[in-house]
């Protein structure tokens, strides 16, 4: 009979631990709480986010996708609100919508402001037409070249930087055209109004999935990128979309995701960089 309170408080112990670790384990973040969770996306750059055909009203791919096994995880419907990519960080930041995930990456100038977090790897290309003869040994061999970019990327920061460097080195600068989508690039590599453009290996194996030959890889950064889902600064916001994204990385949802866009899911270690 001694033995029965602690038993008892023992239970009760157990219990309590077994609520806590089940309330840790449903938590949501804030911003769902009116019961959808509103991303704001892009649908210009395949697999990530695209409209399969005209029509659509929402977006394919592995973003939106993940958008909705996120949504699906918190018991919440999920809503796209389409914006163009310049306007993706500062839809956020003006609270048009919880959260941007939108093959967005991770840059430390972004997180100045917001918080991410990471959830797929890829590596930034150069890419040019299929049927072209332009080769790269370095990125120095675009010098002169027309180049196309999407604006509001880290694209365009790298090719100003890369124009500097040519410029300090006595050679001419590449040409850099910008336009507001990713397709729109592809496009212009695709006439030859470009002689280059930059992506990333995400885009381009999906691209070449659906049309191959078309385009072709002239050159690959050695660094790893990483996409983020970016939400407005809020710990305990970020830490639930952190356990939304290790659950179904644990599940196995991610790499089926991952697998049906033909994505190698080894990309989905994100903590190599």
């Amino acid at each position: 009979m001694s033995n029965r309170p602690l038993k008892l408080l023992a239970l009760a112990g157990l219990a309590a631990a077994t609520l806590s670790a089940g309330a840790m384990a449903e938590s949501k973040p804030s911003f769902v709480s009116s019961g959808s969770f509103q991303v704001c996306s892009d649908p210009t750059f395949p697999p990530l986010e695209f409209f399969e055909k005209t029509g659509d009203r929402e977006p394919s791919g592995f973003d939106a996708d993940l958008i909705r096994a996120m949504a699906k995880h918190w018991g919440v419907k999920p809503r796209f609100i389409v914006t163009e990519f310049t306007g993706l960080l500062p839809g956020l930041d003006a609270k048009r919508c919880d959260a941007v995930i939108s093959g967005t990456l991770i840059t430390p100038e972004r997180i100045q402001k917001l918080n991410a977090v990471p959830y797929l790897a890829s590596s930034t290309i150069v890419f040019g037409s299929g049927k072209g003869d332009v080769k790269l040994n370095s990125l120095e061999d675009l010098s002169g070249k027309v180049v196309a970019v999407q604006s509001g990327t880290r694209y365009v920061t790298i090719m100003e930087k890369l124009n500097e460097q040519l410029k300090a080195a006595g050679k001419t600068p590449a040409t850099l055209q910008t336009y507001p989508k990713g397709s729109d690039v592809a496009q212009q590599v695709l006439v030859g109004r470009a002689a280059a453009g930059l992506s990333q290996d995400t885009e381009l194996a999906y691209r070449e999935l659906q049309t191959p030959g078309q385009f072709k890889t002239l050159y690959a950064f050695p660094e790893k990128d990483i996409f983020g889902a970016y939400m407005r600064p809020n710990p305990e916001d970020k830490q639930a979309v952190l356990d939304a994204v290790a659950a179904l990385k644990a599940d196995g949802t991610l790499k089926a995701i991952a697998e049906k866009w033909k994505l190698d899911p080894a990309n989905l270690d994100t903590t190599a960089q």
